[in-house]
């Protein structure tokens, strides 16, 4: 059941994250960046809550509220008009540390996709730190990456609702109790 379920909000992810490339590239409208991202935050939020609560699952969980947290932030810093956003930044970057121990779990368990899945997190959230508080000059190059891990998501996500992840089984498709 929680393969199928994840499928949901790692669809939205996916397309927000390219809805936020796409504003990189200054190709969208930025209160309607913030609505997205605020909807896929909160989204993101109830997903985490469900997986912690009703299932125990408090890796996922964690794991989860960590990018709901960003996209939430975005929204409101979108929407609000913030132009220095190195406090977020500053967060991007704890998220970026923190996918190191879920990439190495999920390597060590057997499961490749989401290895590959966490490493590529952590390297744009690693970028969007750089981005918003070194003002490091790498907008395209954070954009692009924008772009590739919202694919990769929205095609895992679309992978997940019919159940079906062929790159390993170690998380998040078990339970805490079955794990």
């Amino acid at each position: 059941m929680t393969g199928h379920f994840l499928g949901v909000p790692l669809l939205f992810i996916g397309m927000v994250l390219i809805i936020n490339a796409a504003w990189l590239n200054g190709k969208v409208e930025t209160k309607d960046v913030g609505v997205f991202n605020l909807m896929v935050g909160i989204l993101g939020s109830m997903g985490s809550i469900y997986f912690g609560w009703a299932q125990q699952n408090f890796s996922l969980s964690a794991g989860a509220m960590l990018f709901a947290f960003t996209y939430i932030w975005v929204g409101i810093n979108a929407l609000r008009g913030a132009t220095d956003q190195r406090a977020l930044g500053m967060y991007c970057m704890l998220v970026a540390v923190v996918t190191i121990p879920y990439a190495i779990k999920a390597f060590k368990g057997g499961d490749l996709g989401w290895a590959f899945e966490w490493v590529t997190y952590g390297a744009l959230w690693y970028m969007f730190y750089l981005l918003l508080t070194k003002g490091k000059q790498i907008a395209g190059a954070t954009a692009a990456m924008t772009y590739f891990v919202g694919a990769e998501v929205l095609i895992t996500g679309w992978i997940y609702l019919y159940g079906y992840w062929p790159f390993g089984n170690w998380w998040p498709l078990q339970t805490a109790a079955a794990g």
